[in-house]
């Protein structure tokens, strides 16, 4: 078999590299081509606080739909530096009846010689060099070519490839500037949308800059005690003890979820502390405040009134807490009935509101609770499942979001 190999930092990975790869399986006949994410490079360090096991995750939904790409998690299971000389020879020895190609561009080749023990390198693998179309690095590339074949005894193959404005760095300067109108048509054409998707999902590259979460100023890791320690103040005197302590169940809770499926920590925790900031009013108050702020209801919020509180907590979340983060208000939306295609921190705060250590009264509880760390969409679903169960067997309304959510969580 003949496998391409193409390794990088992949921070974020974007469609030059799934150019790169596909030349490579195209020219050089391929029957498969490995995108391999480094796990500590040794030659720089990893700008911005994305992790490895995002990186590797952002790999896995670009080629998710590529029939002969793979994800290679050689490198990123190592807590050591990553020397490609390592890796490349243990893959041989794994895989020593295929013939392996390390897909390089031609920078990389340039410093070739440079790189920790290249004579290994040369004797485990064939060197596919991808090569823009161009005279004059054509001919410096064969250049060389012959003095790696002649130092090393490399075998080296040229991949023809056209250039494209791409690069790693630039993606996370325009991404650090917030998603919007005018950043959005460069980042798609740059990312696969699978990609992009998973960066706003994690809110990644500091990508959310400029959504506050207050109107004063975007919030930095130095200001998020005061932020919580106000609102937990207000939210003391007015709900009950009970309702309390539930609502800072839920807070820790979610924040356990954000780090567990790679969400920020305290946005996740503010949606918790004000997911049920309106439950000091009574059914018929909640009615009577969503009647006057012009709050849409629904049928079945109308014949039960305290499903009302989600949508009057988004309120006073935004006019009352100062939160104008889109992301945390329409979690406290949603958190009572789910939505079809739920945010990360939708369902983040939904599970979060449904497992948190003062519950005991839901059956298969333990076994969501482990769900939840380890299959984030079935713990939804059967939370979603079990609630539809209750509701019917206590007769009380069931609104039509949650037969819908529960069918498109059912699906995933």
């Amino acid at each position: 078999m003949k496998i391409g190999i193409l390794g990088g930092t992949f921070n974020p990975i974007h469609n030059g590299h799934l150019y790169i790869a596909a030349e490579a399986y195209r020219q050089l006949g391929l029957d498969t081509v490995w995108i391999m994410p480094d796990g500590i490079p040794p030659h720089k360090g990893l700008e911005s606080n994305v992790t490895r096991f995002e990186r590797i995750e952002m790999c896995e939904a670009a080629v998710k739909s590529i029939p002969y790409m793979k994800v290679s998690d050689t490198e990123i299971r190592s807590d050591g530096r990553s020397y490609s000389y390592l890796t490349l020879t243990r893959l041989k020895e794994m895989h020593p009846d295929d013939e392996l190609f390390f897909i390089i561009g031609e920078d990389s080749l340039d410093m070739f010689s440079s790189w920790v023990h290249p004579e290994i390198i040369a004797k485990a693998v064939t060197l596919a060099v991808a090569v823009r179309h161009d005279d004059d690095v054509v001919r410096d590339t064969l250049s060389m070519c012959s003095q790696l074949k002649a130092q090393f005894g490399a075998r080296i193959e040229l991949l023809e490839t056209e250039y494209m404005d791409i690069s790693s760095s630039e993606i996370r300067d325009l991404l650090s500037g917030g998603i919007y109108p005018g950043s959005l048509g460069k980042l798609k054409l740059s990312l696969p949308a699978p990609v992009l998707k998973y960066i706003a999902d994690h809110r990644l590259y500091g990508c959310m800059k400029g959504k506050k979460m207050s109107p004063k100023e975007d919030i930095k890791p130095s200001d998020f005690p005061k932020i919580k320690q106000d609102i937990e103040k207000k939210l003391e005197k007015k709900l009950k003890p009970s309702r309390y302590t539930h609502t800072i169940g839920v807070a820790y809770t979610a924040a356990s979820l954000a780090m567990a499926h790679g969400y920020p920590m305290d946005v996740a925790f503010i949606a918790g502390l004000l997911h049920d900031c309106a439950k000091y009013m009574s059914p018929d108050e909640l009615l009577d405040f969503c009647q006057k702020k012009k709050i849409d209801i629904t049928t079945a919020e109308k014949r039960s009134p305290q499903l009302l509180h989600a949508k009057a907590g988004a309120y006073l979340a935004k006019h009352e807490y100062g939160i104008e983060d889109e992301e945390i208000l329409n979690a406290i939306t949603v958190h009572t009935t789910g939505m079809p295609g739920m945010s990360l921190l939708d369902e983040i705060l939904f599970t979060a509101d449904y497992i948190e250590p003062n519950r005991d009264k839901a059956k298969r509880l333990t076994e969501i609770r482990q769900a939840a760390f380890k299959n984030f969409h079935l713990a939804i679903q059967m939370i979603l499942s079990d609630t539809i169960d209750y509701l019917k067997e206590t007769g009380k309304d069931i609104d039509e979001t949650t037969y819908r959510t529960y069918e498109y969580y059912k699906e995933q």
